[in-house]
């Protein structure tokens, strides 16, 4: 935790206090990156736009073979492949009826969707990611958190 020190006045005194900052992180971390070359999908929920839906950010990566098919990442780390990974970003809301039902759910079932693919590199992601998030730490393993995609 950063702690900052701050004077103001308060009518004739001035009072020092010391104010906290939590540190964002804006880019992430090892694990999260050695997460998405091995086919993790990371997600965080995010604030909705009604109390009806949920609404969620996922990331994951992937790569193509040379005839232009995708490949999911093998669930180890590849250094052929660690400069030709691609990331898909999707940030969806779903009516809060398919949780309390337990009911499937399709593309079709979501009631707003924004759906990116083809970013390559991670500095590439962190540009994306800045458009919805601004602390990355809140991304997870998609089974932290309710994802239902």
């Amino acid at each position: 935790m950063k702690v900052e020190k701050h004077a103001f006045e308060v009518g004739t005194y001035f009072v020092t206090a010391a104010v906290s900052q939590e540190a964002i992180n804006v880019k992430l971390d090892v694990k999260q990156i050695n997460n998405l070359r091995t086919g993790v999908k990371l997600a965080t929920e995010l604030e909705a736009s009604n109390s009806d839906l949920r609404r969620f950010l996922t990331i994951q990566g992937y790569t193509y073979d040379e005839k232009g098919a995708i490949i999911k990442l093998e669930k180890i780390l590849n250094v052929n492949i660690l400069g030709n990974i691609y990331f898909e970003l999707r940030c969806y809301e779903i009516s809060v009826d398919y949780y309390i039902n337990h009911w499937d759910v399709t593309e079709d079932d979501l009631t707003s969707q924004l759906y990116q693919d083809d970013i390559k590199g991670i500095d590439a992601l962190e540009v994306e990611l800045g458009k919805y998030i601004e602390d990355f730490s809140v991304l997870k393993p998609e089974w932290y958190c309710d994802n239902l995609l």
